[in-house]
């Protein structure tokens, strides 16, 4: 799923108001994402736009990683967050692991796709 560049359609369209995430206006915005993520692990935004490798703060990056790939893509994703493709890919594999297999984390990641709906 992740090796597309391309949005997710299911996200941008059911849960971020439809528009892509590229064009016109938009409910949600990365910061937002980002804002939601942080306040929901416990840390600060600017902790996720670092380079902070604390448990907290990894998965608050991660998460806002996640959430902002499924409007924007990956290669856009990279560039606001000053990763690279592969990096974004791995993050995206690595919440959806969680979701499956970590009640814990799941349901972090859960509520915070429930904020951006």
């Amino acid at each position: 799923m992740y090796h597309s560049d391309e949005p997710d359609s299911y996200i941008t369209n059911h849960r971020l108001g439809g528009n892509n995430g590229r064009h016109g206006s938009m409910s949600m915005t990365i910061e937002d994402i980002k804002r939601i993520s942080a306040n929901t692990v416990g840390v600060k935004v600017d902790e996720i736009e670092g380079r902070g490798k604390t448990q907290k703060v990894s998965l608050a990056r991660q998460i806002a990683i996640y959430f902002t790939r499924q409007i924007k893509g990956v290669e856009e994703t990279g560039r606001i967050f000053n990763r690279n493709h592969s990096n974004v890919t791995h993050t995206c594999k690595r919440i959806e692991d969680f979701l499956e297999c970590d009640r814990e984390f799941g349901a972090i990641i859960r509520k915070v796709g429930e904020q951006i709906k």
